[in-house]
């Protein structure tokens, strides 16, 4: 009788951790977000320092996670509120998308677009398809025909 019983609770748990994820939004930092969004908000934030060799912040406008993908839409500002400067023309002032990936407990950046000047998100859907639909804006979407899925 005991083993139906640990059956039985091990079904449970399971059961739980497969339907209880859902659709968290980032967009706005709160309590309940806030080391987790700034976690990967930095990540992104260093890279993009890194790509353009100036201190930035964003201005999110779409950032949604489910289990374990976030996908984050926003526009980039130098950090003192100065203009962003680009050497050269091959530049797209000032949108950033973002998508991250959590591993071992710890957000990665594993893609992102910073100043693109085509939509290199086309097909980003059927490159991850572990990564809920859910989390991706309607824009995103859209760019999703022809990919092979």
């Amino acid at each position: 009788m005991k083993i139906h019983y640990s059956i039985l609770f091990m079904l449970a748990v399971c059961n739980h951790s497969l339907f209880s994820q859902t659709l968290r939004n980032f967009k706005t930092k709160n309590e309940s977000n806030a080391k987790e969004r700034t976690e990967m908000l930095d990540l992104l934030r260093a890279d993009v320092k890194n790509y353009i060799e100036q201190e930035v912040v964003f201005v999110v406008k779409h950032f949604n996670v489910y289990g374990a993908y976030a996908w984050m839409e926003g526009e980039v500002q130098r950090k003192d509120g100065r203009e962003v400067r680009f050497d050269g023309d091959a530049f797209d002032c000032c949108h950033v998308e973002a998508l991250f990936k959590k591993v071992n407990g710890s957000w990665i950046l594993k893609e992102n677009g910073a100043f693109s000047t085509d939509v290199w998100y086309t097909c980003i859907v059927s490159s991850y398809p572990q990564a809920s639909t859910q989390i991706f804006s309607r824009g995103v979407l859209l760019t999703q025909e022809n990919c092979g899925n």
